[in-house]
C-alpha cells in the first residue's frame, strides 16, 4: 500500500505567482504539539515520572545488602 499517495494524504497544489510582480509570503506552517513535545506540560509530567523512578531504583538498590560490593556501581 502506498501510504503517500495523493488520495490517502491530500495536498494543496502551491499558487501560481503573480502576474504584477509582487511577493506572496506563504504562511507559516505550525508544528502539530504533541505528546513528550519540549515546552509542553506532558513533557515536564514525563521527566517528572522519569525522575521518581531513577529514585526509586536508585532507594532499592542502595537497599541491598550487597550494593557496595557490586562493581558496576563502584
Amino acid at each position: 500500500m502506498n501510504v503517500s499517495h495523493p488520495s490517502v494524504h491530500p495536498i494543496e497544489a502551491a499558487p501560481l505567482p503573480p502576474v504584477d510582480g509582487r511577493v506572496v509570503v506563504p504562511p507559516r506552517v505550525r508544528m502539530k504539539v504533541f505528546q513528550g513535545m519540549p515546552g509542553t506540560i506532558d513533557r515536564l509530567s514525563l521527566w517528572f515520572c522519569q525522575f521518581a523512578y531513577v529514585v526509586v531504583s536508585l532507594a532499592v538498590m542502595a537497599s541491598t545488602s550487597d550494593f557496595p560490593s557490586v562493581t558496576a556501581f563502584w
